[in-house]
């Protein structure tokens, strides 16, 4: 057994799996490698020889650690990785650098803009690289990490499935917080490799002694290195040490000890060492531990009030006692372990005043407000009200680039104000803000609702009730919303206009969802007068937005759609865009749609993707919205992977609703494909909410996708019962939004059962529906159908047909088709039925729905008529030609060189759409990564 070329021993299978990863970059596949160990176990030289590795194949190289007192700084680590920096002579990467400076313009008032924008970024110039050649990515000791940093390797490893990058992370195994674990667990579960080093055995350990000494450990050392546990710098740090003390002597062949004596830990070691030093060399060096283990001289020279040159002078004696090196002008502890035991050498009360004074000296350099936080998190006591300032000052500063940063600030903060301060509820509301933008909405409202509780200062009752209001809307808790907003109401000299506005709308919002659309519009409507009469654009356009939504709900979608026009040319005038609640544009692409209009909803829909206002928050409502749009028109294989990008981008913005309705749709294409299997495993994800005691607001398109499984399986009974709950549930709460999609199944179901009653009240609810909204072709169609459908009556269905012919949308479209058809052929008009179900056949095959095809092909069989060959939809399974239209124009940009990045923005899709896309095509083409991909695309299109 020999040491490798970095001297490691014992570690050929971990060297051999780095091989393998470097070596795969080649086939242009992503891969990713946790490396778990405790300290000292030789986790960072395993890592460099992977960075060796990746330099003398000529692959770019991203490497950068966490530090133990960086956690107070967001992106940290993806920032040292990747030079993120005003600085940097990379216009992106300073362009980066800038907006974590919070020197950038343009940023939005959105909570996570700033954060979302950053990842983005980050992805993007990963995969630009990545384009240029394979691409190393090391994000080392990640159990010091910030929180956005944790973010970013989880987005870059999720995004770039198919670009040549190899993601290596390390951590030692315990303790690790929360999100440390999520991130290695999702690394995990995404395909990503864990290697846990173990300790050197004893064979091991005597062939790194005799690496180290030249020549084989006698009997005596090697028991004495037995002490070491296997960790090799233990075992490294004891041989040296026993050198520098003179206690080896060579006996023959073998090395040995002349004493047994030796301390029991490194840390003993260490501080054995520190008694050797004079005392201001000790003094210097307890001030750069307290620092951090990687720190300039200037800042070690700030804290001890010394000129540079004397600080380097003086720690010389520490460089000699091998405790400290010299990296990129910086002071650099020689192990982690190093700089723990000096550390934790100095006492703990003498640590926090270092820290304090630390702080104390670079807020005088002018040090950034973040690295000076962190200091004061640890050396400031309570009672400290300038720490205190200053941490509130930070956590501000820190608020668009992480809030979960922000959140912990305040905290510190929120501890250290004396019993009885002033500020101590101010403080207490800057928490509970923070902690709704971070999500941590439940801890949020409880929070609030304490203070409010109690007697508390007056100038924070009402930011308080805003954040309340806030909290518990995000939490679906409608009717304490309700109460909280008609109880700050019930004080409007308390209110200024934009509270009012603020307060009316979500309560708007809440009575509309919660079962109450009137009183939603009512609520609406005073929010829009005071709007209006304080001649505010910004807070007019949540007024509008409040309205448009509630008479939407209530069937009357022209009149929505107005307010959406109104609400979006308010946004467009508005200089106050921090303010404004929502992405207009969103709100009037889903009026368009409400009104058929989707060719002019899907414009809007791009165009909100194209604003940078809004796009954290609204990016998964936007990409559902879009994503059901094509599911609408029939453009299914472009829908289904917009919908697994929505439903994506919810679950990771904790959006419960949209996750939802992504599984109903993609459930809906599932059951049209006859793939039962696949629609059955979706289904079952929207149980739980169609079986709760109270149904969701969006029960009616849950309802309608688990409804028509249960059909194609047979279970007509339990299809109707879904759909008849839903529909009662949302016409007992007057809302009419989902009875296009539940009443014609309803109807044909509740006649095949024999419900008859129940198919004349359903027919009797559209067609009320029908006049307060008869400018919309499928609304008035389906109330034709409906009637048609209760009486018997043809004449009505062929109506409803054309109405339907006239709007792109498939289900409304083929469904009255066949409705219509199954009349006709029972009056004996075969070949009307024929021309009908041929219609429908059409739109069906087009969208690649087999099993619907399938069904009005037997239809058509059953009136002696002969359905011909498949569609013009039937091609290959693989090869050029078997690509999608999107697929395709994916393949030819991809070709060109564009980034997953750049080929979202071109196409006004997701990231995470262009990957499902990538997969499609790669399965299809046999290619197997994007280079390949190019060399099909230039010999498709010679």
């Amino acid at each position: 057994m020999t040491p490798s070329a970095h001297g490691l021993v014992g570690r050929e299978a971990e060297l051999a799996v780095a091989a393998a990863e470097v070596g795969r970059l080649g086939e242009g596949r992503a891969a990713v490698l946790a490396i778990e160990g405790e300290a000292g176990i030789g986790k960072t030289r395993l890592v460099q020889s992977f960075v060796d590795d990746a330099r003398s194949r000529g692959m770019a190289v991203f490497c950068a650690g966490a530090h133990p007192f960086e956690r107070t700084r967001p992106f940290a680590v993806a920032a040292a990785a990747l030079g993120l920096s005003p600085r940097s002579p990379d216009p992106r990467r300073a362009g980066v650098g800038a907006l974590l400076a919070g020197t950038s313009s343009g940023t939005s008032g959105f909570v996570d803009d700033i954060q979302y924008r950053v990842v983005e970024e980050i992805v993007d110039l990963v995969e630009t690289a990545c384009a240029e050649r394979p691409v190393l990515l090391v994000a080392e000791d990640l159990h010091w990490a910030d929180t956005a940093s944790l973010l970013t390797i989880l987005s870059v490893t999720r995004q770039l499935p198919f670009a040549p990058l190899l993601t290596v992370v390390t951590a030692r195994p315990s303790p690790l917080r929360g999100e440390v674990v999520r991130l290695l667990d999702d690394l995990s579960a995404g395909g990503g490799r864990s290697v846990r080093l173990r300790p050197l055995t004893s064979d091991e350990v005597a062939t790194l002694a005799t690496h180290v000494l030249g020549v084989p450990p006698g009997p005596r050392l090697t028991a004495m290195l037995i002490k070491a546990g296997g960790n090799p710098l233990w075992v490294t740090a004891m041989l040296r040490s026993l050198a520098d003390e003179g206690m080896l002597r060579r006996t023959g062949d073998r090395m040995d000890v002349t004493s047994s004596e030796l301390p029991a830990s490194l840390s003993e070691l260490v501080a054995r060492r520190l008694l050797d030093l004079p005392r201001p060399t000790l003094d210097l060096l307890q001030i750069t531990a307290v620092l951090g283990d990687a720190v300039s001289l200037r800042e070690v020279a700030a804290v001890a009030r010394m000129a540079p040159a004397a600080v380097a002078g003086q720690l010389r004696e520490a460089y000699d006692a091998q405790l400290l090196d010299e990296v990129d002008e910086r002071v650099v502890f020689r192990h982690q372990l190093v700089h723990d035991a000096i550390y934790q050498h100095v006492p703990a009360p003498e640590r926090r005043l270092l820290h304090r004074e630390a702080a104390v000296a670079l807020m005088a350099t002018g040090a950034d407000r973040l690295d000076v936080a962190g200091h004061l998190v640890l050396g400031a006591e309570r009672g400290d009200e300038e720490a205190a300032g200053w941490l509130r000052e930070a956590a501000r500063e820190a608020s668009g680039q992480s809030p979960l940063v922000t959140v912990e600030l305040l905290r510190r903060a929120e501890a250290l104000l004396p019993a009885g301060h002033s500020d101590a509820d101010l403080v207490s509301t800057e928490v509970v803000q923070a902690l709704v933008r971070a999500g941590s909405v439940g801890e949020a409202s409880a929070r609030a609702e304490a203070v409010l509780a109690r007697q508390h200062a007056p100038e924070v009752d009402i930011p308080l009730r805003v954040a309340l209001v806030g909290a518990l809307a995000l939490q679906n808790r409608a009717d304490e919303l309700i109460t909280v907003v008609e109880a700050s109401l019930g004080a409007p000299d308390l209110l200024g206009p934009a509270e009012q506005v603020l307060m009316l709308a979500q309560q708007s919002w809440a009575l509309t969802y919660s079962g109450g659309p009137r009183a939603g519009e009512s609520a609406a409507a005073r929010a829009l007068a005071v709007a209006e009469q304080a001649n505010d654009a910004a807070m007019s356009v949540w007024g509008q937005t409040a309205l448009l939504v509630a008479v939407g709900r209530q069937g009357r979608f022209q009149e929505a759609l107005d307010h959406a026009r109104r609400a979006a040319a308010l946004a467009a005038s508005s200089p106050d865009t921090r303010s404004l609640p929502l992405q207009p544009k969103l709100f009037l692409g889903l009026a368009l749609f409400d009104c058929d209009r989707v060719v002019e909803a899907r414009a809007a829909f791009r165009a909100a993707l194209d604003d940078e206002f809004g796009s954290a928050w609204w990016l998964s409502a936007t990409l559902m919205a879009d994503a059901q749009a094509l599911f609408a028109v029939g453009e299914w294989d472009d829908a289904v992977p917009g919908l697994l990008a929505g439903g994506h981008a919810a679950q990771e913005k904790g959006n419960p609703l949209l996750l939802s309705q992504s599984l109903a749709y993609r459930a809906v294409v599932a059951t049209a494909k006859g793939e039962h299997r696949a629609a059955r495993e979706l289904a079952d994800g929207l149980t739980e909410v169609l079986e709760s005691e109270e149904l969701s607001y969006n029960a009616g398109v849950l309802a309608f996708a688990a409804a028509g499984l249960e059909a194609a399986e047979g279970n007509r009974q339990k299809a109707f019962d879904l759909l008849l709950r839903s529909w009662r549930f949302d016409a007992a709460r007057d809302s009419r939004y989902y009875q296009r999609c539940l009443a014609p199944d309803l109807v044909r179901l509740a006649l095949a059962l024999g419900h008859r009653e129940v198919a004349a009240e359903v027919a009797d609810g559209v067609a009320a529906g029908a006049v307060l909204a008869p400018e919309v072709p499928t609304v008035r169609s389906t109330a034709l159908r409906c009637r048609g459908l209760v009486d018997g009556d043809v004449q009505p269905l062929l109506e409803a047909v054309a109405l339907a012919r006239s709007t792109p949308l498939l289900v409304e479209h083929a469904g009255a088709c066949e409705d219509a058809a199954s009349l006709l052929a029972k009056g004996g008009m075969r070949d009307d039925a024929a021309t009908l179900l041929g219609e429908a056949l059409a739109r069906y095959e087009q969208a690649g729905a087999d099993a619907w095809a399938a069904r009005v092909r037997a239809g058509l069989r059953a009136i002696g008529a002969h359905p011909g060959a498949r569609g013009s939809r039937d091609r290959p399974a693989e090869g050029w030609d078997s690509l999608t239209a999107t697929e395709r124009a994916v393949s030819l940009l991809v070709a060109e060189g564009l980034t997953n990045g750049a080929v979202a923005r071109r196409m006004y899709i997701s990231p995470h759409t262009v990957n499902t896309h990538l997969r499609h095509v790669f399965a299809k083409l046999g290619v197997p990564n994007r280079v390949a991909l190019a060399a099909v695309v230039h010999h498709s299109n010679e």
